[in-house]
């Protein structure tokens, strides 16, 4: 990880966030700006770099158009998010200390990668199988409360569509093994759908 990289720190835009406006965050610096229209233009940098190549991606770069200033920021800090991952990641691949992957959860929860995101980069670049990955971040300290969570919200769902299926098998100790449904189905307002039952599940 290259010095002065402060990515615990808050991504805070200043300027006026309707024409352009900038954020500077761990090192790197984000742009957004009104172009015409709806038509918005975004550019992430990295500072700490030496050469003048230090422009990290843009909206140049892609042919289809930003619309609106908030999804110009939210991309700028997606990209941004990203680098830093994959920095964080190279960093220490190429370490000649042992791996610290507790660390490395905890420094990508800061800048904002999700769970699920740790998870499969532990699987990709470390040689984690999904269990022992999903296990590694679900009992990561700075996660606290996720697996519990994680549970809950299965639960919901398995019970949400065991009361619309059209067929329900289970396990020997009482368990949902399989669960079908026809989503083609016309319900045609008699019945809720399997989503709706979902959302007031979670509403609850």
């Amino acid at each position: 990880m290259k010095e002065n990289r402060n990515y615990r720190e808050p991504i805070i835009w200043n300027g006026d966030l309707n024409d352009d406006c900038t954020a500077k965050w761990s090192g790197l610096m984000l742009r957004a700006e009104w172009m015409d229209g709806d038509n918005w233009w975004w550019c992430v940098y990295d500072m700490l770099e030496l050469d003048n190549e230090n422009q990290i991606d843009s909206s140049n770069e892609y042919d289809e158009q930003c619309i609106g200033g908030k999804a110009a920021r939210n991309k700028a800090e997606e990209i941004s998010k990203e680098y830093l991952k994959n920095e964080l990641i190279s960093v220490l691949k190429a370490s000649s200390d042992t791996l610290d992957i507790d660390k490395l959860i905890s420094d990508l929860k800061c800048i904002g990668i999700s769970p699920a995101k740790s998870i499969t980069a532990l699987i990709k670049n470390f040689g984690f199988e999904y269990s022992e990955a999903k296990n590694k971040v679900f009992n990561s300290p700075v996660w606290e409360g996720l697996r519990e969570q994680s549970e809950v919200l299965t639960q919901m769902f398995i019970d949400a569509a065991v009361e619309g299926a059209d067929k329900v098998e289970y396990a020997e100790d009482g368990r949902v093994n399989l669960i079908t449904i026809d989503l083609t189905k016309d319900e045609s307002g008699k019945k809720q759908s399997f989503w709706n039952k979902l959302k007031r599940k979670i509403k609850k």
